[in-house]
């Protein structure tokens, strides 16, 4: 990553000096072009698109590849993170994780290298919420988890939501209201923006794992074959039901294992299966 800061840097150096250069250069007939400027500017650029691969090849003679990892769904840990900023004086600022992890088989007390998800949460409600959803795709289906608001990500729909609301704005005359929310479409680089997630959508995240072993690995399992709950596990999801009802909140109970006095044995882990990335994918 610090080759890569570098590599920034020295593009955007040598292309402000080539913008004072050359109008020197054109206005003054003893000036020499700025050729190694040039040159430096456009070998910059040039290393940028190829510093993935660069990386890439420098982890694969270290014996170091990237690699998909395949989790049993029960060994996932979910983690919110609380971040301070801290300075010599005070703390300065703070923010919040929410984390996916999977625990390393051959380790135990310790997260697989390398390997999770983790995202920025406004708090700790924001944390939960995310844990929530995610729960609910995993162990009730899309249909339960999949809202008309979490497709809103491609172009078709922004398009579409542009257009309604510039209708609301000439069905009001307030055109004030639509200069504004085009302003802040074009500062947001909204449009772009869309049009981005939906190509990585659609070409780059397809080939990034083998051809068709992830609609495979997807299919769900039959009833039943699901992993049952322990009798551990079920006792405490009762309690958990129980103290909801009384109109507890989760973020206050502390360690619900103490608390219920219920101890879950862990569960059994085996070494994950791993898939390599395609060789293809950027």
């Amino acid at each position: 990553m610090w080759l890569g800061s570098f590599t920034w840097v020295a593009a955007g150096a040598s292309g402000l000096l080539l913008l004072i250069a050359v109008p020197d250069w054109v206005v003054t007939p003893e000036a020499t072009f700025p050729l190694k400027l040039l040159l430096l500017h456009i070998a910059s650029l040039a290393f940028l698109p190829l510093y993935p691969h660069f990386y890439d090849f420098c982890h694969k003679r270290a014996g170091q590849e990237r690699q998909t990892v395949l989790v049993p769904w029960e060994d996932v840990i979910a983690l919110a993170v609380f971040n301070p900023s801290l300075s010599a004086g005070a703390v300065t600022g703070f923010g919040w994780n929410f984390a996916l992890l999977p625990p390393d088989p051959e380790r135990p007390g310790y997260t697989l290298p390398g390997a999770g998800i983790v995202v920025g949460v406004g708090g700790l409600p924001g944390a939960l919420a995310q844990w929530e959803y995610i729960r609910r795709f995993m162990e009730e289906g899309p249909e339960a988890a999949i809202t008309p608001s979490a497709r809103e990500w491609g172009l078709e729909w922004y398009d579409a939501y542009v257009a309604r609301e510039k209708a609301e704005c000439e069905r009001t005359n307030d055109m004030a209201r639509w200069r504004r929310f085009r302003r802040k479409r074009l500062w947001e680089h909204a449009r772009f923006a869309h049009w981005y997630t939906e190509y990585r959508m659609k070409r780059v995240l397809p080939k990034a794992v083998p051809k068709d072993w992830l609609a495979e690995w997807s299919q769900p399992l039959p009833r039943e074959q699901w992993v049952k709950p322990s009798r551990e596990l079920a006792e405490l999801s009762e309690q958990l039901r129980a103290a909801y009802q009384r109109g507890e909140k989760f973020i206050e109970m502390g360690d619900i294992e103490k608390r219920f006095g219920v101890e879950v044995p862990p569960s059994p882990r085996l070494a994950y299966r791993t898939l390599p990335f395609a060789t293809s994918a950027v």
